[in-house]
């Protein structure tokens, strides 16, 4: 696989937070130096849009109509972002019951991710809970930061919480299917599913991006330091091009962008 940079280059300190793939050249990136959400094009690495936000925004995933869902945390919010061709406008907002971190669409519900204490949630886009689970409803102790969430084509659930090292498997109605760890997975952040039931880890502290086999529960070094990978945090995957997109360590800004 070959790699290039993505850079920011008209301003310094960039943290990128999340990676959202839109098409074969643009991703919708957050970042948290500026508190922007930025449409950036892969080919030629230009912002094509910026988008500034009350406060800092954190993940970010695409939700239907030509719209995106940014976390707020600091305001207990969901903010959702309209999309149309090269402008990013604020839409409509829902406030939620605690510090909002990660969020996943699927269908006409997102599932979404809280800390302290460490929770789980399935609600309405309008965000009336359906389904909830955290460590007192597990059972065990699951979710400490939970912060990334991944749903597959067939709708399986995946939670990576970098405090546990734990990626957790759940149905659509937030029930434990499954759980994975291995001391080549350390601090999992970044998560995304390349099919039905393989999915791509960034390891933060192994420096590596995992590929995790749900049906087989295999893990297997798919990037490591020779191919410049170092503390990755987020991670974006275009199912056309076959590229993938990793966020570089904080604060470098950079999105490393590996295609075969």
């Amino acid at each position: 696989m070959v790699s290039r940079g993505v850079f920011f280059k008209d301003e310094k300190g960039i943290v990128i937070q999340d990676i959202a793939v839109l098409s074969t050249t643009r991703v919708l990136v957050t970042e948290q130096t500026y508190n922007t959400v930025r449409l950036v094009d892969s080919q030629n690495a230009g912002v094509v849009a910026k988008l500034t936000l009350p406060e800092t925004p954190w993940k970010v995933c695409l939700v239907r109509d030509g719209r995106a869902a940014v976390t707020l945390p600091a305001q207990k919010r969901i903010q959702f972002i309209r999309m149309d061709r090269d402008t990013l406008t604020l839409d409509k907002s829902v406030d939620m019951n605690g510090a909002v971190i990660g969020i996943a669409a699927s269908d006409s519900h997102l599932v979404v991710s809280y800390h302290n204490p460490g929770r789980v949630e399935k609600i309405t886009m309008e965000g009336k809970v359906t389904h909830k689970l955290n460590n007192q409803t597990a059972g065990k102790i699951l979710f400490q930061i939970p912060n990334n969430i991944a749903i597959s084509e067939s709708g399986y659930i995946v939670i990576s919480d970098f405090r546990t090292n734990i990626i957790t498997q759940l149905d659509e109605n937030l029930q434990v299917i499954q759980t994975f760890t291995s001391p080549m997975m350390k601090t999992p952040a970044g998560i995304v599913f390349v099919n039905s039931t393989q999915l791509l880890v960034a390891a933060r502290h192994s420096h590596n991006i995992i590929l995790l086999d749900t049906i087989t529960c295999t893990m297997t070094t798919l990037l490591g330091h020779a191919d410049g990978i170092q503390d990755p945090h987020a991670l974006g995957w275009c199912p056309v091009s076959k590229a993938l997109y990793v966020s570089g360590p904080v604060p470098v800004k950079t999105i490393m962008k590996f295609q075969g």
